[in-house]
């Protein structure tokens, strides 16, 4: 399994970037510290007024925002709405979200509008219209507004811009030096980064988005709105539910963040399923046995990989640029699920057989723009880390996190140990201010997976123990699948009719 913040992206977002380096420089707004940008609309393109007192002027997105990530599509409008910056001052200083549209294709048929937020944190969802309008969910693009919006802080919306900078681990450290190591980058770059706008990198919430939904709820002109939610994305639904219930016509949330960010208890239902998955994988290496040559049994299978690892740990290699072979490498690759076993495998092999793995080599990545007048690709890593560390409990104290990794070792011996979402805390400057779902009235339908590893299926389960609401299990190990399946259709029903499933469907084979 990816490790650290490409195991938390790749779960979460669904779109990887496997390092940041620093964006172009852009100009700061009047009132803004250098690094944070105030997105600014082109002519044209004017802002909303807060709470919606005025309707949106929309224009088309491709021509609107420059270097629009989906240039084929050419339907969905873009619009800027203005939120307080803090809530708890709604005349202070306010901020810009991005939102787009796609309009219903038969205007006589319109039911409302559905709000879709596809994952995160620390990446641009405003093209999920455009690409859910071509998935399992296509029908509802007939009779529904769909709505994307980039979260605060991330793409076209207000940010802080603030490069990490590069972490190479110590030469010949212990795995758990390297770790201090990254802790303390990290605490360094949280220090500098919130720096840059504190009042701003405060207001990085999950809460604050729901809030911001609302607002762009009554720029619409609309009462109530329906939400589709995925991976991060259900945590703002949840959020939302929390706060507006009654705004709420149907809610979907698909892949299921946990009901409580406890950011050690997180890493251990990853290590939880990992491990299931690594019993499957020294199965299935052994049965090819003939390509890989690790055993012809599980158990032989098993204490080969077991030795590679240990041999890594010992004496570590050089990879190149900075890279290098070792244990925790090992460890990142034996928890995936079935698709990536065939990869492992192959990588596992060169490793063991003296090479240079692919999955080892330093990437050659070109350095991620953000902004409005940019292209809103790459993670922002200050909301990433604002979204996890503002409420998300844990990851402050190294020797706390260590104390973890070492529990979850010993009880998954192969894929337990990584430190995952909670390093990114490391100096986080304010403490967190958990947040839990409530339950409501309005119409929940949760779906899980119930064999991946990303969004656990015990985090579906606790979430309806929580919120209430339906839960239907989908059999597989994908995240986020449920939209690229045949029953995609139960969702276009709950939209349409309310009519809710529990049960089991087909997952993706």
């Amino acid at each position: 399994m990816p490790s650290t913040r490409n195991l938390a992206q790749a779960a979460l977002a669904g779109a990887a970037v496997a390092c940041l380096t620093a964006p172009p420089a852009a100009a700061a707004s009047a009132g803004t510290a250098p690094g944070v940008h105030a997105g600014s609309p082109p002519a044209g393109l004017n802002a909303a007024p807060g709470q919606g007192a005025e309707a949106l002027t929309w224009r088309p997105c491709a021509t609107t925002a420059k270097d629009w990530p989906a240039p084929e599509d050419t339907k969905s409008e873009c619009a800027l709405v203005t939120v307080p910056m803090d809530y708890a001052k709604p005349d202070g200083r306010k901020i810009k979200i991005a939102v787009s549209r796609l309009k219903a294709a038969d205007p006589a048929k319109r039911r409302g509008v559905l709000v879709i937020s596809p994952g995160g944190p620390g990446i641009s969802n405003i093209t999920a219209p455009s690409s859910y309008a071509a998935n399992g969910l296509a029908p509802l693009a007939t009779d529904h507004d769909l709505i994307g919006f980039d979260p605060r802080g991330v793409g076209y919306s207000d940010r802080i811009d603030c490069d990490e900078g590069a972490f190479e681990p110590p030469a010949g450290a212990s795995a758990k030096a390297q770790a201090k190591a990254l802790f303390d980058h990290m605490a360094a770059a949280n220090k500098r980064c919130t720096a840059l706008d504190p009042a701003f990198a405060r207001q990085l919430t999950t809460r604050n988005i729901a809030r911001d939904v609302d607002t762009i709820r009554a720029a619409l002109g609309e009462t109530k709105i329906s939400f589709y939610g995925v991976s991060y994305g259900t945590a703002v639904g949840l959020n939302y539910r929390s706060l507006f219930d009654t705004r709420v016509e149907r809610m979907w949330l698909d892949s299921v963040m946990p009901p409580v960010m406890d950011l050690a208890a997180m890493d251990a239902a990853v290590n939880a399923v990992a491990e299931r998955n690594f019993d499957g994988f020294v199965t299935w290496l052994a049965g090819h046995d003939p390509e890989y040559h690790f055993g012809a049994t599980p158990q032989q299978a098993r204490e080969a990989v077991f030795a590679l690892r240990d041999k890594l740990t010992r004496k570590p290699r050089p990879a190149g640029k900075g890279a290098r072979l070792d244990g925790e490498w090992v460890r990142s690759l034996l928890g995936l699920d079935a698709t990536g076993w065939a990869t492992a495998a192959r990588d596992l092999a060169t490793a063991r057989d003296g090479g240079v793995p692919r999955s080892a080599r330093p990437s050659s990545g070109t350095a991620p723009v953000y902004g409005f007048d940019d292209a809103p690709l790459g993670l922002n890593s200050t909301q990433y880390n604002g979204v996890f560390c503002n409420e998300g409990t844990g990851g402050r104290d190294f020797g706390r996190l260590w104390a973890d990794a070492e529990a979850r070792r010993r009880t998954y011996p192969a894929t337990g140990g990584g430190i995952q979402f909670g390093s990114w805390c490391a100096g986080w400057p304010w403490p967190a201010q958990p947040w839990r779902p409530v339950r409501g009235a309005s119409p929940l339908q949760v779906s899980g997976h119930v064999d991946e590893a990303t969004t656990p299926y015990a985090w579906a389960v606790d979430t309806v123990k929580a919120a209430g609401g339906a839960l239907l299990t989908v059999q597989d190990d994908a995240h986020a699948s449920l939209a690229k399946l045949p029953c995609a259709d139960k969702a276009v029903a709950f939209f349409r009719t309310g009519r809710t499933a529990t049960g089991t469907c087909p997952g993706m084979q």
